[in-house]
C-alpha cells in the first residue's frame, strides 16, 4: 500500500533526504543538517515522499510467435 502505516521509515524515502552526487550509501538531511545512511531508520521527523521509492516495473511478455515456438 502506498499511504499504508507499515512503510519502511528509512531516510531513503525522506522529504528531508537529498541524495549526494559521491555517494549512494548516504543522504543529507535537510532537517538536520547532516549526512546519514540511506538505510537508516527510526526518525521521529520522518515524511515519507512517494516519488523516492523505486518502482519495479513487469517484465514484457513476448507477443509475436513463430510457429517454430509450437514446434516439439
Amino acid at each position: 500500500m502506498i499511504y499504508s502505516d507499515d512503510i519502511n521509515k528509512v531516510c531513503g524515502l525522506c522529504v528531508y533526504a537529498q541524495k549526494l552526487e559521491d555517494s549512494e550509501d548516504e543522504m543529507f538531511c535537510t532537517l538536520f543538517k547532516k549526512n546519514t545512511a540511506t538505510s537508516q531508520g527510526d526518525c521521529k521527523k520522518f515524511k515519507y515522499d512517494i516519488f523516492k521509492k523505486t518502482v519495479r516495473r513487469k517484465r514484457r511478455l513476448k507477443t509475436e510467435f513463430t510457429a517454430e515456438d509450437f514446434e516439439i
